[in-house]
């Protein structure tokens, strides 16, 4: 048993060595200096738009990564009645090469489904997000979402499909992102 263990140890003192370095990164401050992600830190924080028509309450929520090395983008839907419901979640990562982010995201947890793709600042200050969304079956669509800064504190945003005629405005268009839900809707937020 005792040479069992010996041997096991000396091997893990061969191999981290390697592990560690098979990953590494020169550090660096780059993050701190650079600040690629400055552009999008107005979405930080939890965002909440009501579809009156529906009465569907969307939760967005925008978090920092560990020394703000990443962002974690999820939303949620509140359907009357219901408790919010994740819709997707993920992580959105500077990339160097294409100086913007990178995005993986779950959707509908459980579903198969995904959505990847990039987002970027553009030089009016609206954050694009272009979106390849794979379904379990390998069915893929793409849109573009947008993210706009408005007077108030408020964010406008809105969504896009790809049709083989162009780029069409899904339902419900434009909508309205506010920091606090309304007192009526408090019930279904996120704590």
């Amino acid at each position: 048993m005792f040479k069992t263990l010996a041997l096991m140890g000396a091997a893990a003192c061969l191999v981290a060595p390697a592990i560690a370095n098979a990953h590494s990164v020169t550090q660096t401050h780059f993050l701190e200096t650079a600040k690629p992600y400055a552009p999008y830190e107005f979405l930080i924080g939890d965002w909440y738009s009501k579809l009156a028509s529906q009465g569907v309450v969307i939760h967005q929520q925008f978090k920092w990564g560990p020394e703000k090395s990443y962002i974690t983008y999820a939303s949620y839907l509140a359907m009357p009645g219901k408790p919010e419901q994740l819709h997707f979640e993920g992580m959105m990562v500077w990339d160097g090469k294409s100086k913007g982010l990178d995005f993986l995201f779950a959707l509908q947890p459980g579903s198969g489904a995904q959505e990847k793709g990039t987002v970027t600042a553009q030089a009016d200050g609206t954050i694009v997000r272009e979106i390849a969304m794979t379904s379990s079956d390998a069915d893929l669509d793409h849109f573009r979402q947008t993210f706009r800064k408005a007077p108030g504190g408020k964010v406008l945003t809105s969504m896009m499909e790809k049709t083989a005629n162009g780029w069409k405005l899904d339902p419900p268009g434009e909508i309205v992102m506010e920091r606090t839900p309304s007192s009526a809707d408090s019930t279904s937020a996120k704590p």
